[in-house]
């Protein structure tokens, strides 16, 4: 029995998160078995494995159980919804749920609704409607969030059921995991600004490790590049700093609670990392002076470290960076003679944000990773993404 799974991602992700997720499920799944759509990528599997757990670049995963049509704008929908909810079977999914990790036979679980247009209801009364009809189905008791939290277990609930509402359908889902994907255990310490870790991990993942060479973040923060740049290839040299002693060491206690090897050094940005061509990459998240600030000699601006970087590469290099489109870093880095060669939007915290890719002055570009490539040119021909936004 095939199983169709939905990944949510972040708005601008969804060719990265396609091409992790045709890694991960091998060759068995082509590339016209995948649909990519605004801020989800949805797929099919013949089985469904604990590996799909480790996707890095997806905020969340969901199995999806079907689709219910006839639900309108008007709250006369409510009891249509309730009617045709309770027509689903899910003694199938749920089964599979069960061989893909522990759910309990009596559970606890919650109703999370998503809404696109106008409507005179709101998620909640959608959320309490499934929640009434899912209950008897799941064998399961009901936490509602439109209670409040008096009620909500300590430990969240055993399972979550998505809606996704749009136009007049429903799709209804499971969530895949016990948690969001999202959710790191190893972020046990974290401050002001710290990154989403599947925009960390989409970086390291646009980024590579070819050759072995060093990767570096000179803005580390509360670690999250480099972390997830060192378990996407444990084999990586990765270099940590920051400037801020406190936020260097949630990078540590975050890199020990990942068990990943990572060099941590206390560091002025402006001042060249490392010398003689030793690095490979630079893989960063520069203060956007909203959470955080700049300090040191980047204080005035980031002029002082764009320009002093090229003189730690050797003959091939490459910086992928995420920064604020509000900031205009590509036209900085360019008027420094850097090549942007990607210049991909994406939505962050709300934001628009955008993730570059360029070659330092002096140095030969590192090849794109063609199948990563591939991905980007299909969200392009699916209309969804543009040239370099959405």
């Amino acid at each position: 029995m095939s199983h169709v799974l939905v990944a949510r991602c972040v708005r601008g992700l969804e060719w990265i998160l396609a091409d992790e997720i045709a890694s991960t499920t091998g060759p068995g799944l082509p590339a016209g078995g995948m649909r990519l759509a605004p801020r989800q990528v949805s797929f099919t599997v013949p089985r469904l494995t604990r590996q799909l757990l480790t996707l890095r670049t997806a905020d969340d995963l969901f199995l999806q159980v079907g689709t219910v049509t006839g639900v309108d704008q008007t709250r006369a929908a409510l009891p249509v919804l309730a009617a045709r909810l309770g027509q689903l079977s899910l003694g199938g999914p749920l089964t599979a749920l069960r061989d893909l990790r522990d759910v309990p036979d009596k559970l606890t679980f919650d109703v999370v609704a998503s809404l696109s247009g106008r409507r005179t209801y709101n998620r909640y009364a959608v959320e309490d409607t499934a929640g009434g009809v899912l209950g008897p189905m799941l064998g399961g008791r009901y936490v509602s969030r439109s209670a409040g939290t008096g009620d909500w277990p300590a430990g969240g609930t055993d399972l979550t059921a998505r809606l996704f509402l749009h136009g007049t359908e429903v799709r209804v889902t499971l969530r895949a995991g016990s948690r969001p994907l999202h959710r790191r255990a190893w972020k046990v310490r974290t401050g002001p600004g710290s990154l989403h870790p599947p925009v960390a991990a989409a970086l390291a993942r646009i980024a590579g490790h070819p050759d072995g060479g060093v990767i570096a973040d000179p803005f580390c923060g509360d670690g999250t590049i480099p972390v997830e740049a060192a378990l996407a290839d444990p084999a990586a040299r990765v270099i940590a700093a920051d400037l801020d002693g406190s936020r260097l060491g949630n990078a540590r206690a975050n890199a020990a609670a990942a068990g990943v090897r990572v060099r941590f050094l206390q560091a002025d940005a402006g001042v060249p990392l490392l010398r003689d061509g030793q690095l490979g990459q630079v893989v960063t998240n520069p203060p956007w002076n909203r959470s955080v600030g700049a300090a040191g000699r980047a204080a005035d601006g980031l002029g002082p470290f764009w320009r002093q970087l090229p003189a730690g590469f050797g003959r091939h290099g490459r910086v992928t960076v995420i920064a604020d489109a509000e900031l205009g870093t590509a036209g900085r880095l360019r008027g420094d003679g850097y090549d942007v060669t990607l210049a991909q939007g994406i939505r962050l915290a709300g934001r628009l944000s955008e993730i570059l890719v360029a070659t330092p002055p002096g140095t030969a570009p590192i090849p794109a990773d063609p199948a990563l490539a591939g991905w980007r040119q299909q969200a392009i021909r699916d209309g969804v993404l543009s040239g370099d936004g959405f």
